[in-house]
């Protein structure tokens, strides 16, 4: 599991979604600020199998595997159906996202500043 923040926010992802591990020069990336109203930014960017990638402020791999809390369905629909669930890791609750689907949403939230 990677553990990372978007600025003050904490967010998780399957490790095993996240293809490499980028720098943000070069990379098109979805801020994971934009879920958390923030200004866009990125210190590393992760990229999935099929090119999708979304950054974030720092990460950490947490090697030791976790239950997955369920997470409500409104919270699931309010997020374009990227929460799987939640995981307390080091005593803090952490929202697992899947990385394709949160890169999705992440995008989706652009058009809908524009509205």
């Amino acid at each position: 599991m990677l553990l990372c923040h978007a600025g003050p926010h904490r967010i998780a992802f399957h490790a095993h979604e996240v293809a490499s591990i980028a720098s943000p020069e070069g990379v098109s990336a979805a801020s994971a600020r934009r879920a958390f109203q923030a200004p866009d930014g990125a210190s590393r960017v992760l990229v999935s199998s099929s090119g999708g990638a979304v950054g974030v402020d720092t990460l950490e791999i947490e090697a030791e595997p976790h239950p997955v809390l369920p997470a409500p369905p409104l919270a699931v629909r309010v997020s374009g159906g990227s929460l799987q669930g939640f995981v307390v890791v080091q005593g803090k609750l952490w929202p697992l996202v899947g990385l394709v689907d949160f890169e999705r949403f992440l995008r989706g939230l652009v058009g809908e500043e524009a509205a």
